[in-house]
């Protein structure tokens, strides 16, 4: 693999409530939330790896981390083998990461010109009014947006134009990594198909590497390369898209897409049990609450991801397979 991209035991916690007077006289220790915890995968030129989870897995958190728009507490993250700083730090690394937002409405000035707001990225680079236009205007074609809309406001277009327009922001300072953030939950049903082609026909035309955030096992699929399994700030399994989604192998990828809609499946079943604490997280495996499969050894210690053929699982019950794999076994 080509790298572009390389995360290395990331870690983020965020602080939770504030800290008052009585606290700090009593010395109560302040209760953090471990939002992203201990994450480390590669993305290949070209590539596009999805994030797949639940809300609350981080997977949001680790996407504005890649971009530098959060600083990991731990860990690095590399583009091209340079370490990614925020983007108050570097100009030079600004337009080459960038994020497409969960909401177009909510990250698209509504009173700014769309122009404006596909400009955006360029801000950090010596270009005259004449030649932003010109690159405007490209960018929006690539997204299949007639240029003539440059002049109107961002308020004032569709949604499913509005996340063109964010694209169009995205792609304009040809970056190497594109973060996709839910590209599709905040547009009618009948666009999200023609938003997922759109980002298909870009990564070919320009060789983006992407990393995709869904909760959506349809939209990794069609998508996707490969698929990183997300819980409660764990990477639990990584591996191809096919492998993943249709032989799983950890219990909660498992429950994950049973609780899934398919067409011309059964009924989806929900996922057993609610989530544990982000700030209180179970000692071990993040997922041994809900597990059906839980021993001993899952309550003491999270599991490492351990590689097997065709991806890697953070699973004890693979734990021996993998050890025979390496030739441990007998």
């Amino acid at each position: 693999m080509n790298e572009c991209l390389r995360v290395e035991g990331v870690v983020k916690r965020f602080p939770v409530g504030s800290r008052g007077l009585f606290d700090r006289i009593m010395r109560r220790k302040r209760k953090w939330l471990t939002a992203v915890d201990d994450v480390s995968f590669s993305v290949g030129r070209g590539e596009t790896l999805a994030l797949l989870g639940e809300s609350g897995s981080g997977k949001t958190t680790l996407g504005r981390l890649i971009v530098g728009l959060d600083k990991p507490d731990a860990g690095r993250i590399l583009l091209e083998g340079s370490e990614v700083k925020s983007v108050r730090e570097s100009r030079e690394q600004r337009g080459k990461l960038q994020m497409v937002f969960q909401d177009p409405s909510s990250s698209l000035d509504p009173y700014l010109s769309v122009e404006d707001c596909v400009a955006e990225p360029l801000s950090v680079e010596d270009l005259s009014r004449d030649e932003i236009h010109v690159r405007v205007e490209e960018s929006l074609r690539l997204v299949g947006l007639d240029p003539s809309l440059s002049r109107r406001r961002s308020g004032e277009l569709s949604g499913g134009q509005k996340q063109r327009v964010a694209i169009a922001r995205a792609i304009i300072s040809e970056p190497k990594v594109i973060v996709l953030d839910e590209p599709t939950t905040s547009i009618d049903v009948t666009l999200q198909a023609q938003i997922l082609n759109l980002l298909v026909d870009l990564q070919r035309l320009k060789g983006y590497t992407y990393v995709l955030i869904t909760h959506d096992p349809s939209v990794a699929r069609f998508l996707s390369d490969r698929v990183a399994v997300m819980y409660l700030g764990k990477i639990l399994e990584i591996g191809p898209t096919r492998q993943v989604l249709n032989s799983p192998r950890h219990p909660y990828t498992q429950a994950l897409l049973a609780s899934t809609p398919t067409i011309g499946g059964g009924p989806p079943k929900p996922v057993a049990g609610e989530p544990p604490s982000l700030i209180n997280p179970p000692q071990g495996c993040r997922y041994e609450p809900r597990c059906p499969y839980a021993f001993d050894v899952c309550r003491e210690k999270h599991p490492p991801l351990v590689h097997l053929q065709g991806g890697d699982v953070a699973c004890y019950l693979f734990a021996e397979k993998a050890e025979t794999l390496r030739g441990g076994g007998h």
